[in-house]
């Protein structure tokens, strides 16, 4: 949301992606928290030498242009209010935690896959869900993150009561890949199956619930998982533990696609901190492997 003229203090809102998601589904559109965010201010501006005194220091910041309302999370609400104990002045931060962002920035989805596990393309393990998927180990990646603590800027009160917390990742769209548990590998050079809880052709089970709404998908929507927990290693993890016998690693899976290469991203939050980190994902079509 954004105030459309300053002057008068109108304000205007708008649904995020997510929310134009629900309501286009016939879902149950219910607001029942709100985030505030400062993405326009500029701190820098606070200028403590002002001649008029103490009440003019933040005269440039309360005049500063606030932005329209507009639904990309990538580019909008990237810099949350939260809460913090008194004395805090610093915020916990995330960074990459091994090669992530490299990882996803060079994705393939091999069109014509070799014999080796990390070539070979996928497809998951129920018999009512064919599409394909990048291969088991190069044409996938493993999302890890880990925490900073500023202590350069006089510490993070608030870093140890965070420890611990649950993230939540958001890939803005799921058309083009899909956030699922580490898959195993695959049963066989013939049959190469995603692995599950489960045997091809039976009932889904937790794990399969995970990639069967959102592999067959054609549509330019979001993906969102909730309650991811940092592990070993810096791995993010599903929030309900070890899911299914492939593992409860979050896993970033290209689709099928036809096309030269394709881009989005994938944005992780911390539920407590507010801490975000935003990874840009790349998937380039490899038609030259055999």
């Amino acid at each position: 949301m954004g105030y459309l003229d300053n002057s008068s203090r109108t304000l205007d809102a708008i649904l995020t992606k997510k929310g134009r998601e629900i309501l286009s589904s016939g879902g149950d559109f219910t607001v029942t928290k709100f985030a505030l965010g400062d993405d326009e201010v500029d701190y820098a501006l606070w200028d403590t030498k002002h001649t008029s005194g103490t009440d003019y220091y933040g005269a440039v910041i309360d005049n500063l242009p606030a932005l329209e309302p507009f639904n990309d999370p990538s580019e909008i609400m990237k810099y949350k209010l939260v809460t913090r104990s008194e004395g805090c002045r610093a915020m916990v931060k995330l960074q990459d935690g091994g090669g992530t962002a490299t990882e996803l920035a060079a994705l393939k989805y091999y069109q014509n896959p070799g014999a080796g596990d990390g070539y070979r393309t996928l497809v998951v393990g129920n018999a009512d869900v064919s599409t394909k998927l990048g291969g088991f180990q190069n044409g996938s990646s493993i999302i890890k993150v880990s925490r900073v603590n500023n202590e350069d800027l006089m510490g993070n009160v608030d870093w140890s009561a965070l420890v611990g917390e649950s993230y939540t990742v958001t890939l803005l769209d799921s058309s083009i890949g899909v956030l699922a548990p580490a898959a195993a590998a695959p049963d066989n050079e013939s049959n190469p199956v995603i692995t599950t809880q489960s045997a091809v052709g039976q009932p889904l089970t937790t794990q399969d619930s995970y990639w069967v709404p959102f592999v067959d998908n054609v549509q330019h929507i979001s993906q969102t998982i909730r309650d991811c927990k940092i592990v070993s290693a810096n791995t993010l993890e599903f929030g309900t533990g070890t899911v299914g016998e492939g593992g409860g690693n979050l896993t970033f899976y290209p689709k099928s696609i036809t096309q030269a290469s394709t881009t989005t991203s994938l944005i992780v939050t911390g539920q407590s901190s507010g801490a975000v980190i935003e990874f840009d994902i790349t998937i380039t079509l490899d038609t030259t492997l055999t």
